[in-house]
């Protein structure tokens, strides 16, 4: 019996890996349900880190994209006072819904885990040190970003407008996405977290107004994001993955994909006799070196509005974004000054400017 502790997508994908190559799996889910611990939340599956495809790449290891997605091509990004429309050849992200209804990525996923025979056990629990596999998402003492927002109905059209301006968000983005009738706006800030309500009703103020979106049956949605400078990927027995290793995208914290990817990599290591640890380093190390390079860059020449680093990724398009995502020789001199100002960051926590 292989245990895996958290029922999210790093550890459903685990449990899908595991049980078609014939384990018996159970997944252990603290909340009352797969998923519960969002609200509806339309998240991105970002589509830039690899050349292929990300719903080819979940074909290929078994995995049917039957969730509800919506591939988006463009997005808007405004600082407040002007718009500059960002097109893509390929979707840049799909957008995905999060939380316990029938379509969202994660019950599409609980129900391939048991299609496949895992038994998932919610609102059940285990010490992390009996689990074969740990996948129990962000730790809220050690958050990086926190996100505060809502989700709505609207007749507006599909829409994805990314919001930079210190005034609303602090090193960080709001954002209004809109997918068939439903919507989501949200704040992420990487810093003064206990502002948080307040950065929010701006960016709505902004965002409503400047782009003509009608909110009807809003409802709260919020998280945080945990990410670590040093990855862990092994605590005695236990193989950690997604979040509970420190996975996630320091950048923007588009974290699904690599959490999926970690739990699947755990699988396959347990089931052919590989070192996943060592394994987990070579596949995501210098993709999360990369990550505190763009975050460190990303703060430096931010300008009050994030203009010059979006006008870049204008030009290059998808190509930038995937090198941006790759820890190459420009990036080496940077990180060592990167680590140690992030470094920082995380000890000292988001409730002060810095």
């Amino acid at each position: 019996m292989v245990r895996i502790l958290g029922g999210g997508p790093a550890g459903l994908a685990a449990a899908i890996t595991l049980a078609r190559a014939g384990r018996e799996v159970e997944v252990l889910e603290r909340a009352e349900a797969c998923g519960a611990r969002f609200g509806g939340d339309l998240q991105g599956l970002e589509n830039w880190t690899e050349r292929r495809d990300v719903l080819d790449e979940l074909r290929a290891a078994g995995i049917t994209p039957d969730f509800a997605h919506r591939p988006f091509r463009s997005a808007i990004h405004s600082n407040g006072r002007r718009d500059m429309l960002l097109t893509f050849r390929h979707p840049i992200f799909y957008l995905v819904k999060r939380g316990t209804a029938p379509d969202t990525l994660d019950q599409r996923l609980a129900r391939q885990a048991e299609a496949a025979g895992v038994t998932i056990r919610c609102g059940a629990t285990c010490p992390p040190e009996d689990a074969d596999i740990v996948a129990t998402g962000p730790d809220p003492r050690h958050a990086f970003a926190v996100a505060s927002g809502i989700v709505f109905d609207t007749d507006s059209p599909d829409l994805a407008v990314v919001l930079t301006n210190e005034r609303v968000t602090v090193r960080g983005y709001s954002y209004v996405l809109v997918m068939g009738g439903y919507g989501c706006l949200c704040t992420v800030l990487f810093a003064r977290f206990h502002e948080a309500r307040a950065y929010l009703e701006r960016a709505r103020d902004v965002l409503t107004s400047r782009y003509g979106v009608r909110i009807e049956h809003a409802r709260p949605v919020g998280g945080v994001g945990h990410v670590a400078v040093a990855t862990r990927f092994r605590r005695g027995k236990a193989l950690y993955v997604g979040e509970a290793a420190g996975l996630q995208d320091m950048l923007w914290g588009f974290g699904m994909r690599i959490a999926m990817a970690s739990g699947r990599l755990a699988a396959e290591c347990l089931i052919g006799g590989r070192d996943y640890e060592a394994a987990a380093h070579a596949a995501f190390d210098r993709r999360l070196k990369a990550g505190v390079v763009n975050r460190w860059l990303w703060e430096a020449l931010r300008f009050g509005d994030y203009t010059v680093p979006l006008h870049l990724l204008a030009l290059g398009k998808r190509p930038l974004l995937r090198a941006m995502y790759t820890y190459h020789p420009l990036f080496r001199p940077f990180y060592p000054p990167a680590r140690v100002a992030l470094r920082k960051r995380m000890e000292t926590g988001g409730n002060g400017r810095a």
